[in-house]
């Protein structure tokens, strides 16, 4: 039945009450017959068995008619009279069952002993508490139930020690007041229960309404999935809007009917996540037409969706069309120079910070111009058309391709790779030009010469970035045709330095020039120290301290990555392996040293000589080991596995494909890139993108740290957002071996880095302690 007003009110506060009185009923309808059962038999032997069988059997027929006043009640479908009567029968019912336990008390009490005293207090106890249970949702019963007890319990009190039994009555009338205030507490969360349930019912009805009147006046189309994805209650207009019928699409896949695009799938996780999402732009078949449609849904409480759906194919085409007019090379299909142009200037004016992570190469074909001589200008586009296919395959969708005029072609890339992966990456460019070409029945063989190009201020603009790549083409041909070049302001003073540290590099290693810092990491719940990441510093005699990002990519380049990457992993593992505590050491390993057929056979003699349980040593690389085509690098880390050792994918999110790398290879730990955590308090993109990849971590089975920690903010939103483990200079600086040999020594080093992370500490300390008292 259906009721309004202060009638839905009524009836809805007695079906609660009802229901909270029958499931407290059911719970306690043995204990209460097997409580008059003990009583019947302990003092059967004491007072009148006449007197004592008649209270039992009262009792019997009282506790059994009130759980027969709960059989077969239809709560939702009764009319709220019969309803009102049977609430009324039933608090009689309970009234009376009161005064069968009222009465018994104290005409037992003289007549106890020791053995019966101590059945009744056990007995009296549970029926006094029992109210919590029976009248929770019958407040006045309750009263009567708690007062009416209390009252006996003071009489059984006197009766066996008289005015002597003061601190008796004092704790009967102090349990009697917590009573009373737990059922009066309990009634007002009711009411407001109560009321928040008919407000939810009003405004869902009122949606109701405003979407069926919606629906009845747009063109657009109303559409409700169950939490499985599947149509529901699907209207006419949608059917139409299908090209099919109610009873065909009900029950059916919404996402089974748009094109297998990447939104389709973003569709899929969005219904499956049940999150909300707008203006996703989805393909879809009608009658062998292609339509564009935009969706937009939210969650309902009941766990289905609801949503709108908007044709925009006529916009969509017209938008399709002259866009790639205005921006798309009309003989190669590439970018042009203005569409290149107006991304890279948007590149550099979106976020100036991460301009020297762009890198632009610039290809001029060698001697083109012969070929439109000898050729004509017609065999010359068609090979313009393949040379420009062969480049589109070298870059992600994410880089852009574009063909400037003429022989004359742009990537624009971003990454933070060093000079050795922007040398790998012109190299592959050169590669694909050199294949042969076939065009009309001829072969062509093309090489091009290649300027690299990045920002390497902070401030950069597009027309120093061309600028400087139109430099580094310009000594690329003057060394010869098929080669590179990178911008370098100085090219002689920079050859030279770069030759003196290479130099210089080659002998510090047996100069023990070299060192290995340590940074902890910590635990975001507990703030404990969980391991530490082994970073690799240079004390050059005149040069001073020497980070790696000023001598790694030259050794990766000229090789000596190799012999000092095994030096780092020995002087890791036989600094950290005397030192207590459980941590796990985590040490870097860059392309060059993955590839190496000798790297596990090295981990494992390092492993044996320093004695460290394996299971403690976590190698982190990039994504850049990942690309390496062949087998050879998930081999390595195959093998690396079996040592015992863990795998961790660090920088996450700033290389290629990094899903499909986790799909690939199963890392046990995702470490979050510095980027975006340092504006992860301010902004809500980092901070979707920072939740996203932890739950990503945990729903692949991996844990996440967090890097570049430096604000006690970023721990705690972090923490909230679901990473586990944090580092940074917030938390500590790397430091020498000695800083942390000892659990004393890492406790000075956290102390004297800072007040933050010592508060933070003792923060999580005092939760975790209130959390373990709540769970004793």
């Amino acid at each position: 039945m259906t009721y309004s007003g202060k009638t839905l009110v009524q009836a809805l506060s007695l079906r609660w009450r009802l229901a909270d009185a029958r499931s407290g009923a059911a719970i306690l309808l043995v204990p209460s017959f097997f409580a008059v059962f003990v009583i019947a038999f302990i003092f059967s032997d004491d007072v009148s068995p006449i007197s004592l069988v008649a209270w039992a059997a009262v009792q019997f027929l009282f506790v059994g008619l009130l759980a027969a006043l709960f059989v077969r009640m239809q709560l939702d479908e009764a009319p709220l009279a019969r309803l009102q009567r049977r609430w009324r029968l039933i608090q009689f019912t309970q009234g009376l069952i009161t005064a069968g336990w009222m009465a018994i008390f104290p005409y037992l009490t003289p007549v106890a002993g020791p053995r019966e005293m101590s059945v009744l207090g056990i007995i009296a106890t549970a029926v006094y508490c029992a109210t919590l249970i029976v009248h929770r949702g019958s407040p006045r019963a309750a009263t009567f139930h708690i007062l009416a007890l209390s009252g006996a319990f003071g009489w059984c009190a006197f009766l066996v020690a008289g005015w002597r039994s003061w601190p008796t009555f004092l704790l009967i009338g102090t349990f009697g007041a917590v009573l009373l205030a737990a059922v009066w507490l309990y009634e007002r969360n009711f009411k407001r229960s109560v009321r928040s349930e008919i407000d939810r019912r009003e405004a869902e009805e009122t949606v109701r309404m405003l979407l069926n009147d919606y629906q009845e006046h747009t063109t657009d189309w109303l559409w409700t999935v169950g939490p499985n994805g599947n149509l529901r209650d699907v209207g006419p207009r949608l059917a139409a809007a299908f090209g099919s019928n109610i009873d065909a699409l009900e029950g059916t896949p919404l996402a089974a009917y748009f094109d297998e695009t990447d939104n389709r799938q973003q569709l899929i996780d969005y219904l499956t996540a049940g999150e909300p999402f707008r203006d996703l732009l989805v393909q879809i078949r009608v009658e062998g037409a292609r339509r564009f449609w935009r969706l937009s849904a939210h969650p309902r409480q009941d766990g289905r969706m609801s949503g709108v759906a908007r044709d925009v194919t006529d916009s969509r085409r017209a938008e399709e069309q002259i866009a790639y007019m205005a921006h798309f090379d009309s003989l190669t299909g590439l970018a042009n120079r203005h569409q290149f142009d107006e991304r890279l200037r948007n590149a550099l004016r979106a976020k100036p910070s991460r301009s020297r992570n762009l890198a632009l190469f610039y290809l001029d074909l060698d001697d083109f111009k012969s070929i439109n001589d000898t050729r004509g200008h017609l065999t010359g586009d068609k090979v313009l058309r393949q040379v420009a296919a062969r480049l589109g395959e070298e870059v992600r969708p994410s880089d852009i391709v574009a063909r400037l005029g003429g022989d004359e072609f742009a990537i624009l890339l971003e990454s933070r790779a060093g000079v050795g992966m922007l040398i790998e990456r012109a190299h592959r460019f050169l590669s694909a030009v050199r294949e042969p070409l076939e065009v009309d029945g001829h072969l062509y063989r093309l090489s091009t010469s290649i300027g690299v190009a990045r920002c390497s201020e902070s401030e950069c603009d597009a027309q120093e970035l061309m600028r400087r790549a139109d430099l580094a083409l310009f000594a690329a041909k003057r060394k010869g045709r098929d080669t590179l070049a990178l911008y370098e302001p100085a090219m002689d003073r920079e050859a030279r330095e770069r030759r003196d540290l290479e130099s210089d590099l080659r002998e510090a290693l047996s100069r023990g020039e070299l060192r290995v810092h340590y940074q902890p990491v910590i635990d975001l719940d507990t703030a404990e120290t969980t391991g530490y990441e082994a970073l690799l510093r240079w004390h050059h005699p005149h040069r001073g301290l020497i980070g790696p990002n000023e001598f790694l990519d030259l050794a990766e380049t000229t090789g000596l990555i190799l012999p000092i990457g095994e030096w780092v992993i020995r002087q890791a593992l036989a600094e950290t392996a005397p030192w207590t505590g459980d941590f796990r050491i985590a040490i870097n390993l860059s392309p060059t040293q993955v590839r190496s057929p000798q790297l596990v056979s090295q981990v494992a003699q390092a492993i044996h000589a320093s004695g460290i349980d394996p299971g403690r040593i976590e190698f982190e690389i990039t994504e850049h080991v990942l690309m390496q085509e062949g087998k050879r690098v998930p081999e390595t880390l195959a093998r690396l596995r079996e040592l015992g050792t863990r795998i961790a994918l660090d920088d996450f999110g700033t290389g290629y494909s990094s899903l499909s790398y986790l799909r690939r290879f199963p890392f046990d730990r995702i470490k979050i890139d510095r980027k975006f955590v340092e504006h992860v308090v301010e902004d809500n993109d980092s901070q979707a993108i920072v939740s996203s990849i932890t739950r990503l971590a945990d729903a692949l089975g991996m844990s996440s740290t967090a890097e570049g920690i430096e604000t006690r903010e970023q721990l705690d939103l972090l923490r909230k957002l679901g990473c586990q483990e944090a580092q940074g200079f917030l938390i500590c600086k790397p430091a020498p071996a000695e800083t942390f040999a000892t659990p004393e020594a890492v406790e000075a080093a956290l102390t004297d880095h800072g007040p933050d992370v010592v508060d933070y500490r003792k923060a999580r300390e005092a939760v975790l302690r209130k959390r373990e008292g709540r769970v004793a």
